[in-house]
């Protein structure tokens, strides 16, 4: 008898030690199955939360805007002598007038960037552009008259992004100092003068707002002043033997026919695109 009953109270202690056991492995694969979903919700959450840190340091821009003619670039009164298809500006040629009697034009701008920081707050540009400054008048005929200026330009500076690149909305400066090849034309019907290309020196600076579109795309809208002759202009008092190209006079000289110097700036507002490459 008391052998069945020590075998009895054996039997329920082994099933109490049965059950607390198979709760113990109960807990334990439940506590490795959340620790595992978590590991792996995390690591899938900390994926998709992607920077431009491990990008490529290179990206490309481009841009398109109106710009707006300052100092002597601007002018307004334009007249022809119709008959010999003179172009006149306040009543002087175009070789030896006050200013260029533009009104408005417009511009493409390239940039390729090298991020010195792998955030992108500090990058060094390399710039190449096209600018064109415009001003049309009524003319005696169908045919408007009129004056173009412009400059093909290469340049390199630097661009800020005081808090870097990754956040949706990023605010950018930058400055360059840029070579231009400048040149231009009067125009009725077809082109009349030709001014001679010359090179310029010059400078561009200005800000931007970004919009981060995705991972790899910005779209930028900014304001710029470039003033495109700050050194090197010439008085330029050479005899050019084709009749209808004539020297971009840019320097006053007691000889050459100008009162004060011509300077060829323009403020600009553009959209643009920026390029990250992974």
């Amino acid at each position: 008898m008391k052998v069945e009953i020590i075998i009895k109270l054996i039997r329920e202690i082994m099933l109490k030690f049965n059950c607390f056991y198979k709760k113990i492995l109960l807990a334990a694969a439940s506590v490795l199955v959340f620790g595992s979903f978590s590991n792996g919700t995390f690591a899938q959450s900390k994926k998709t939360v992607l920077n431009r840190d491990s990008f490529s340091r290179i990206q490309l821009s481009f841009s398109i805007g109106y710009s707006r003619p300052l100092l002597e670039a601007y002018g307004e009164k334009v007249t022809i002598n119709s008959t010999q298809d003179v172009i006149f500006i306040d009543g002087k040629r175009m070789i030896i007038s006050e200013n260029f009697a533009t009104k408005a034009g417009y511009g493409v701008q390239t940039f390729m960037k090298y991020s010195f920081l792998k955030k992108g707050q500090v990058k060094g540009l390399l710039n190449i552009g096209y600018n064109s400054l415009i001003g049309t008048y009524p003319g005696p005929s169908d045919y408007n008259i009129g004056v173009r200026i412009q400059s093909f330009s290469v340049g390199l500076g630097t661009e800020i992004n005081p808090i870097g690149h990754n956040s949706s909305v990023y605010p950018s400066v930058f400055g360059l100092l840029r070579l231009n090849f400048m040149g231009g034309e009067s125009f009725h019907k077809a082109g009349l003068d030709f001014f001679k290309v010359v090179p310029r020196y010059g400078y561009s600076a200005g800000l931007s707002m970004n919009f981060k579109l995705k991972q790899t795309i910005d779209l930028s809208a900014g304001y710029s002043y470039s003033y495109d002759n700050v050194w090197n202009k010439e008085p330029a008092e050479e005899t050019i033997a084709d009749a209808h190209v004539i020297p971009l006079r840019d320097k006053k000289s007691t000889t050459n026919g100008l009162n004060s110097n011509r300077r060829i700036a323009y403020w600009s507002l553009y959209l643009g695109m920026n390029f990250f490459f992974k």
